[in-house]
């Protein structure tokens, strides 16, 4: 609703301007948009395309790696001396001790070297007391490991190898670090079955991180977990050994041989892919954070927005300049029809260019010329029709009637003395002087009523004592002005055709008033009213009188106030046959003829 009425009481300058806005800012604003998604998905796809198939080579990398320990610890399973050795009571500080721990660890470093990729430890434990670890000549007690959940673990695989992360704290020193990951079997009597001791094939975080360290410029971070949950390796290193298999993401990641989503970690948001892990069941997890991966994207936002910004100031001074060219001549039109609206017929617009807009003003000044001549032409017809109405009325003091006063004065020069014939006679002349001679259409009431009372001084002395007229007029309302000859036809109509017909003395009643900035007279006479008329018995008849043929004089009275003063002025006449007629005249009040303008 707010929307339709800006539109609406917008000027033509605003509407071009917006509309020009529209059609630039909107389609750069939407392409801008648009290409920055587009941008913005097709860097997410190629991001996890990319980093599921890097997480896919370090994968391969430990799946090797798994592998090849795998081998070894198939050589060790499978060694008949080292059998017979964890067979047998250890004996310490012996010969033939020594030479067996001797053999063992040169074959346990010629394995070693055989491997020169991997980086790995190596640590027999018998269950008869026998110990040999790759570099350490301690003891470690395998009595001390029987209470850990991975030694029962491995015993109930029976010869399958189990991956132990941090396995326990007392084979830390048979290692170089304190974090490492140990491939566990059961080494066994092949012809019993019956368990000799343990293999342990340890490898350190350091060698673990070597695997996905080149790869790791490309995330914020990447960890690698072991079947459980626990960290086994990680750019954080304060992460290390902690579980995380509660946590939202992991439970994610654990759908799948891999994948990717987004998760928002540690108040960031992640990217977050991953890779299981085949031969030892770990995963890798791989976070890239958003701010990193569209990092040239919000340059490049903040680009479009300083060109947007540019290309909107430049669209908009452009845009008021077109505006503004194309909206001036129309303003300049538009204040000229305002002129000539307000009646000033003199108006010429200046508006001449070559294009639609000068033609319209050529077109304009010749249609104001047109009607100024059709105006003058209409103001001297009106003169004209005016000066007719007048004479028209003027005549209705007519020969009938001048025949008979001077009948009535003839009579009185016999019957009365000469000052009474002197009065009529003076009377006669003043009303003559006043409605044949002066052109004036206003006059004041007052005169109006001087005229009346001239009219009826010759009545009465016409109608020898049968007639009387009173007179109730506020002085308040003499100065202001009226149309000539308004109240003596009313006056005329209530003699003649309502006392004279009456036997006896007749009575006429003409007041006068203001109420609501409005004249207000009232004729009211006491004669036999006004009769043949189909009205239904109605008291206001003016409908009825105005449209009959012998209603002349009210009809021209009323269209004389209606065409100067408008509809809502005029007369209405009521009567009832046998009781007389009273005549009611609505007039706006004015002092001079300039205020009928803002009327």
């Amino acid at each position: 609703m707010e929307y339709e009425m800006f539109i609406k009481k917008s000027s033509l300058q605003q509407k071009m301007l917006i509309s020009f806005l529209c059609l630039i800012v909107i389609p750069l604003g939407v392409f801008g948009y648009i290409s920055l998604s587009i941008s913005k998905q097709t860097i997410e796809e190629q991001t996890i395309t990319s980093n599921l198939k890097t997480l896919g080579l370090i994968s391969e990398k430990l799946d090797i790696m798994a592998s090849d320990l795998t081998a070894i610890s198939n050589i060790y399973f499978s060694n008949e001396d080292l059998r017979k050795i964890l067979m047998q009571p250890s004996v310490e500080k012996t010969y033939e001790e020594r030479a067996k721990k001797e053999f063992l660890t040169k074959m346990i470093i010629n394995f070693k070297y055989a491997y020169t990729w991997l980086e790995y430890y190596t640590s027999i434990l018998g269950l008869n007391g026998f110990e040999l670890h790759t570099f350490y000549d301690g003891r470690v007690e395998i009595d001390e490991l029987k209470k850990e959940d991975w030694y029962q673990e491995a015993f109930r695989q029976n010869g399958s190898i189990i991956w132990v992360s941090d396995p326990s704290p007392k084979l830390a020193r048979t290692v170089s670090e304190e974090h490492f990951v140990s491939a566990v079997r059961v080494l066994k009597d092949f012809e019993s079955g019956a368990p000799l001791g343990l293999l342990m094939i340890n490898v350190n975080e350091s060698f673990l991180f070597q695997q996905y360290a080149e790869a790791m410029k490309d995330y914020d971070q990447l960890m690698l977990l072991d079947a459980n949950g626990t960290i086994i390796s990680t750019t954080q290193k304060s992460l290390l050994h902690q579980n995380i298999k509660d946590t939202k993401y992991y439970n994610q990641a654990k759908n799948g041989d891999r994948g990717s989503f987004k998760d928002e970690i540690d108040g960031k948001r992640m990217l977050v892919t991953y890779h299981n892990v085949k031969n030892t069941g770990w995963s890798i997890i791989a976070y890239t954070p958003f701010d990193k991966l569209f990092a040239n994207i919000y340059r490049a936002e903040l680009l479009i927005i300083i060109v947007f910004v540019i290309v909107l100031f430049l669209s908009i001074l452009v845009s008021y300049f077109i505006a503004n060219r194309l909206s001036v001549p129309i303003k300049r039109l538009y204040r000229s029809m305002q002129k000539v609206e307000m009646g000033d017929l003199s108006e010429r617009t200046d508006v001449l260019g070559t294009d639609e807009i000068g033609e319209l003003g050529r077109k304009f000044n010749r249609m104001v010329s047109r009607i100024e001549q059709l105006h003058d032409r209409v103001v001297a017809e009106q003169e004209m029709k005016r000066r007719s109405e007048l004479q028209a009325l003027q005549s209705q003091i007519n020969t009938h009637f001048l025949y008979n006063t001077l009948a009535s004065i003839r009579y009185m020069l016999l019957t009365q003395t000469a000052e009474k014939v002197d009065s009529v006679i003076v009377a006669l002349v003043k009303l003559l002087k006043r409605t044949l001679t002066d052109e004036n259409e206003y006059i004041s009431v007052g005169e109006e009523i001087d005229n009346l009372r001239n009219y009826v001084y010759i009545q009465k002395a016409r109608q020898d004592g049968k007639l009387e007229v009173e007179f109730q007029i506020d002085d308040r309302i003499t100065h202001a002005q009226t149309l000539k000859l308004l109240l003596q036809p009313i006056v005329e109509n209530a003699i003649f055709h309502g006392i004279e017909p009456k036997e006896g003395t007749g009575c006429i009643s003409v007041k006068g008033w203001e109420e609501q900035e409005s004249l207000m007279f009232e004729i009211t006479d006491n004669g036999v009213g006004i009769t043949k008329l189909e009205t239904g018995g109605a008291a206001d008849i003016t409908e009825a009188i105005l449209s009959r043929g012998s209603g002349m004089g009210l009809r021209n009275v009323n269209h004389r106030i209606v065409l100067h003063f408008g509809e809502e002025y005029g007369l209405k006449v009521f009567s009832q046959e046998g009781e007389g007629t009273k005549v009611i005249l609505k007039l706006p009040k004015f002092v001079k003829t300039e205020e009928l303008i803002s009327l």
